[in-house]
């Protein structure tokens, strides 16, 4: 057969449907994991003294967040999986569906690091450098999607071609410039927690303050749940609304600073 005719397959795309499908079941075995710490919580005797009452609060308010994130993230992955066509708005509603489960992994392993300030002292260090450490595979994981918006988009050669020139990704370069640049910004807030407490930089925790992180937690969660499912609803007009520059940042900005916060007030 004549090389012209040869049909050239295209190699190193990537399909962020079969990704989220595949992490899906993953993600909710966190919940499974949480609800197990969960329980064993409430369950042992008593041991702490009275001082250590917001640290309880906070860990339990930090396992039923990682749990209530687990399973909503889960199903959330699992829609995208269901998509038929990978259409351009699909890799930024993963972006968005991903800030909740990644916030469910680091609000698991801040809660067993507060459980170490009571029961393992000696090991708090180690379990908030792990924490932040989450914190920052999380925000990079999601920045990887600023690449995987250049394989989305409309199938049509033609049309195509005219749709990309509106996008913010147009070029291979543009996209390993751009996902390089978000990675290093969105792992700066939690390197820079981590620091803080290797230098002993944190707040004393407090039953408000462990409200107050919990509830902004769940907050951040539900926005993003909230956006991702709104960007996967698919445009009428035909036009194909691909990622955005803004968007790039703000998904995995927001796992490295609720990372950031939750460090400064880890006990």
């Amino acid at each position: 057969m004549p090389h012209s005719a040869m049909t050239k397959k295209l190699q190193g795309r990537y399909d962020i449907r079969q990704g989220t499908a595949a992490f899906a079941p993953i993600v909710g075995t966190f919940g499974a994991i949480s609800v197990t710490a969960i329980v064993v919580l409430f369950t042992v005797p008593p041991r702490p003294s009275i001082n250590h009452a917001p640290y309880i609060a906070m860990a339990a308010g930090l396992l039923i967040l990682s749990m209530f994130n687990s399973f909503t993230g889960s199903f959330a992955l699992a829609s995208i999986g269901a998509e038929e066509d990978l259409t351009a708005n699909l890799v930024p509603a993963a972006m968005y569906m991903l800030i909740p489960v990644m916030i469910s992994l680091v609000g698991m392993l801040g809660a067993f690091e507060v459980l170490a300030a009571i029961y393992l002292p000696e090991s708090r260090t180690l379990l908030a450098l792990i924490t932040a450490t989450a914190g920052a595979v999380g925000s990079l994981i999601n920045a990887f999607g600023v690449s995987d918006s250049l394989h989305s988009g409309p199938a049509d050669t033609v049309e195509r071609s005219q749709w990309i020139r509106t996008q913010w990704i147009q070029t291979r370069a543009d996209a390993n410039k751009w996902t390089n640049r978000v990675m290093v910004a969105s792992i700066v807030p939690p390197v820079f927690g981590a620091f803080l407490r290797l230098a002993s930089v944190k707040a004393i925790p407090t039953a408000a303050s462990s409200n107050w992180l919990v509830g902004v937690g769940f907050i951040v969660s539900m926005i993003g749940l909230v956006a991702g499912y709104l960007r996967s609803r698919h445009s009428v007009e035909g036009f194909q609304k691909g990622l955005r520059k803004r968007e790039g940042f703000i998904a995995p900005l927001a796992i490295g600073l609720y990372t950031l916060g939750l460090l400064i007030f880890l006990p």
